[in-house]
C-alpha cells in the first residue's frame, strides 16, 4: 500500500557508493559547444538563433564522479554526466553544464562558478534533504544534520562535500541549502530550458551490501580476532575500547545489521513521495524534463568477492579456499592476502566460516536475497512517478554483472580487477563502465526527445583504461601515485609492473612490501578511519596515539 507523502520537514551518507543522474528538455532543441567551467550567463539563444539547455545532475558518488573512493577533476572528467555532455557538444547542440571540480587534496577548484552537477558522494534520499536516516544510525527520529547543508560564506572555508560541491548556491538562495535545495533553486533560476537527471536511493541499500556505515555501532567489515595481533598494539587497545562500548562492530553481515542499514520501504516510499512533493511544489517544472535512473543491485559490485574471486588470488604456495556460500568485502579480502603473505594461512579458513560476521550469505534469506529485494521495491517505486522519464539503468547494469560486457572481444565482468569493471574501491565504475552508463542514458534520450546524440566508442576508453586488467594477472595500472590517508591502502592493490606483463607472477604493490610494513600502513589506515567516532578519538588523544606520529 502507498502511503501518503509527508510534508516537507524543513531543513529536510559516507561512502560508497552508487548514483546516477542526468535531465535533458528538448523536444525541439539543438544545443552548440558551450564551456562547462565558465562564468554562469544563460542567454537564450546560441549565435545561431537555438535555444539552449541547462543539463543538470542530481545524485550520489556516481554522479559525482568517484573513483577509488576519491573526488578530483580526474575521476570526475571520466565519469558518466561528463561524456553525455560532450556526446551532446558532439551532436551540434547547446548544453550549459558547469562542474564543481576538487583538486587532488580535495579543494573546490572553481568556488565561484556555480554548479550544475549537484551530486554528492554518500547522499541517500534522506540526506537529499539534509536529514540523517534515525534506523541506519539507531536514532528514534530522522533529524537535519549540519554536514547535509552547503552552508559556508566563504571558499576557503568550504569542509565537507556538501559545501565544495554545491557552493556558492547558498549565497545566491540566501540560506543554507541541502542537494534537493540547491537543485529546486536552479530550476527557479534560469532563462532556459533544463534536463534533470535525478539517481538517488541507491545509498540506501549500499551501506547494507558494503558492511559499512552506521552509528553507535558503525560497521567494519574486517575479520577483527584473525588480525588483532598483527595491529599496533595501542590499535588494538583502542578497538577493544571501542568494542567494549558499543562503538565499533566488526560483524555487518548478521540479519539484524543488514536490516539495520537498509532503509525500510515504507520509510523509502514516504521520504521518496515527499521529495518529489516539494520538487512538483515549490521548483519550476516549465521546460524541464526529468529522467529517473532506476537502482542496479548493489550487492553486486566488485567490492563484494566470491570464492571463484578469492581462488584466483588465494589458490597459492599449496593453500586451496574452502567451498563457501557467500561473498566477503574488499576489506576483508586484504586482510585475507596480508595474513597468506605472514604465513598465517590457517586463519583464512575460520574468516571464511564467520557466515554472520564478514561474510554475506547468499542463500540465508535475510542477507543477500533482503538486499536483492529491497532494491527492487525501491526501482517499483522510482518508476510508479508520474510525469518523470524512466532510465533503466539497474537492469542494464544488472545484466552486465550476470553476462559481462562485450567490448571488442573482451568481456568485462563484475569481479574486482580482474574483471575490469570497477575502480580499485571495487564500488565505483573505472572509465569503460561510466562511458557505457553515458551510452545508457544517450540511447534513451535520443528515442524520447527526437535527438541524435552519438554514442562514446567503448574500445579507446577501453584501451586506455586504468582500471582494465590489459595483462591478465587480476591487477590493475589505476591512477598514478601512492594516494593518502586511507586510499593508500587501495593503492597497495595496483598493478606492480604498471600492467604492461613484465612480471610473470602478477604481483601487486603489497607483495613489494614486507608483511609488517603491511600491517603498520593497514594499522594507521584503520586508525584513521575510526577517528570519526567521537569517544573513540577522545580516548585516542588520551592515550597519545592521535594524531599519528611517524619518526
Amino acid at each position: 500500500m502507498r502511503v501518503k507523502p509527508v510534508p516537507s520537514q524543513g531543513r529536510l551518507f559516507w561512502t560508497a557508493g552508487l548514483c546516477l543522474c542526468l535531465g535533458l528538455w528538448g523536444h525541439v532543441l539543438g544545443f552548440a559547444p558551450a564551456g562547462q567551467d565558465g562564468a554562469d550567463q544563460e542567454a537564450l539563444m546560441d549565435t545561431a538563433g537555438r535555444p539552449k539547455v541547462l543539463l543538470l545532475g542530481v545524485g550520489d558518488s556516481l554522479t559525482q564522479g568517484t573513483m577509488d573512493a576519491v573526488n578530483n577533476k580526474t575521476n570526475t572528467q571520466n565519469a558518466f554526466l561528463q561524456r553525455v555532455w560532450k556526446m551532446l557538444r558532439k551532436s551540434g547542440r547547446r548544453v550549459k553544464f558547469v562542474q564543481p571540480f576538487l583538486s587532488n587534496t580535495g579543494d573546490r577548484l572553481n568556488p565561484n562558478s556555480v554548479p550544475s552537477n549537484l551530486g554528492v558522494d554518500g547522499e541517500d534520499i534522506f540526506s537529499l534533504v539534509g536529514l540523517e536516516y534515525g534506523k541506519r544510525v539507531g536514532a528514534a527520529t530522522n533529524d537535519p544534520v549540519d554536514h547535509f547543508f552547503c552552508n559556508q560564506p566563504e571558499p576557503y572555508l568550504l569542509k565537507d562535500m556538501h559545501d565544495k560541491v554545491l557552493y556558492p548556491i547558498n549565497l545566491k538562495a540566501g540560506k543554507d541549502v541541502t542537494q534537493l535545495d540547491a537543485l529546486i533553486w536552479r530550476l527557479n533560476n534560469r532563462t532556459i530550458p533544463a534536463v534533470v537527471c535525478f539517481w538517488v536511493g541507491n545509498n540506501d541499500s549500499g551501506m547494507a551490501a558494503l558492511g559499512l556505515g552506521g552509528k553507535n555501532p558503525e560497521f567494519l567489515p574486517i575479520p577483527y580476532q584473525q588480525i588483532k595481533s598483527k595491529l599496533d598494539f595501542s590499535l588494538q587497545f583502542l578497538l577493544d575500547y571501542g568494542l567494549s562500548r558499543g562503538d565499533v562492530s566488526f560483524s555487518p553481515y548478521t540479519p539484524d545489521n543488514i536490516s539495520r542499514n537498509l532503509t525500510d520501504e515504507v520509510d523509502f516510499i514516504a521520504q521518496y513521495d515527499n521529495v518529489m512533493l516539494r520538487l512538483n511544489s515549490e521548483a519550476d517544472l516549465t521546460t524541464a524534463d526529468i529522467f529517473l535512473c532506476t537502482f542496479p543491485y548493489y550487492c553486486d559490485v566488485g567490492y563484494l568477492f566470491d570464492r571463484e574471486d578469492l581462488a584466483f588470488y588465494l589458490n597459492r604456495d599449496g593453500y586451496q579456499v574452502p567451498e563457501f556460500g557467500g561473498r566477503v568485502s574488499l576489506l576483508t579480502f586484504f586482510c585475507m592476502y596480508a595474513l597468506q603473505m605472514s604465513n598465517e594461512t590457517q586463519a583464512l579458513d575460520r574468516i571464511l566460516q564467520q557466515e554472520h560476521d564478514v561474510v554475506l550469505s547468499l542463500t540465508d534469506s535475510r542477507e543477500y536475497p533482503a538486499i536483492k529485494s529491497r532494491i527492487d521495491a525501491f526501482n517499483r517505486i522510482a518508476k510508479s512517478q508520474p510525469g518523470v522519464h524512466i532510465i533503466k539503468t539497474g537492469r542494464k547494469l544488472n545484466r552486465l554483472f550476470n553476462r559481462g560486457l562485450n567490448v571488442n572481444g573482451t568481456k568485462l565482468t563484475r569481479s574486482w580487477g580482474r574483471g575490469g569493471s570497477f575502480s580499485i574501491d571495487g564500488v565505483h565504475p573505472g572509465h569503460t563502465v561510466h562511458a557505457h552508463i553515458a551510452n545508457i542514458i544517450l540511447k534513451r534520450m535520443n528515442r524520447k526527445l527526437k535527438i541524435k546524440a552519438p554514442l562514446n566508442d567503448l574500445v579507446p576508453i577501453m584501451k586506455a583504461d586504468p582500471y582494465v586488467d590489459h595483462d591478465g594477472d587480476g591487477w590493475v595500472k589505476g591512477p598514478p601515485g601512492e594516494g593518502f590517508g586511507s586510499t593508500r591502502i587501495l593503492y597497495l592493490l595496483k598493478d606492480a609492473d604498471g600492467d604492461n606483463g613484465t612480471d610473470p607472477e602478477g604481483k601487486a604493490m603489497i607483495d613489494l612490501l614486507t608483511p609488517d610494513e603491511v600491517w603498520e600502513l593497514f594499522s594507521d589506515a584503520l586508525l584513521e578511519q575510526v577517528m570519526d567516532i567521537p569517544a573513540m578519538r577522545t580516548e585516542a588523544q588520551r592515550l597519545g596515539i592521535w594524531p599519528i606520529k611517524k619518526e
